[in-house]
């Protein structure tokens, strides 16, 4: 019998920090000025860092549709909103954010998880089968983060996008895209 070795744990996971300064700094020059967010490992330092400004209403959500209904309501509030969210939580609001493409009301989404890359653990399985496909089955618009360093510039474009189509926007997020690479350890 083969012998089977033990997948590295998550406290392997080591934030960039630079990288995580890098996207919050994009989404406050985008216009964000409200986020709802689900908390996960991925993208976790980023709602810290909108939990933390002054600048954003932040709200931790039980569900991520709730999250997505918040933020369309943001909009029509006179706020510009980021939807923060693994990939799994995508499936779980399919039908909000329809309702939010019917009514050409623009979102901003930053996602983790993507459909191949960098994942290390059995139990994102889900996550990875979800985002993607739904993303194109609504026709959202979206682009993969392969290196922390383009995310600023991705958030800014995709923002542009949302502000002109008036429409959900997302951005997904790898593991690899906000984590110290690896190599240099």
């Amino acid at each position: 019998m083969p012998q089977q070795t033990k997948p590295p744990g998550r406290a392997r996971y080591i934030h960039d920090k630079q990288v995580v300064a890098g996207v919050h700094r994009a989404l406050r020059e985008a216009g964000i000025t409200f986020a709802t967010y689900l908390p996960e490992t991925i993208l976790y330092p980023v709602m810290a860092a909108l939990e933390e400004d002054p600048d954003v209403i932040s709200a931790c959500v039980a569900r991520e549709d709730e999250g997505v209904a918040m933020a369309v309501g943001a909009f029509l509030g006179g706020r510009w909103p980021v939807l923060i969210t693994e990939a799994s939580g995508l499936g779980l609001s399919g039908l909000i954010l329809a309702r939010a493409l019917v009514q050409r009301t623009p979102l901003l989404i930053l996602a983790s998880h993507n459909e191949a890359l960098g994942e290390r653990h059995d139990y994102t399985a889900a996550a990875r089968r979800v985002g993607e496909p739904l993303l194109r089955a609504l026709g959202i618009p979206y682009v993969v983060t392969r290196d922390g360093a383009e995310a600023p510039r991705l958030i800014r474009e995709a923002q542009m996008t949302v502000q002109g189509d008036r429409r959900p926007v997302a951005v997904l997020f790898p593991r690899h895209s906000l984590h110290v690479n690896e190599d240099s350890r």
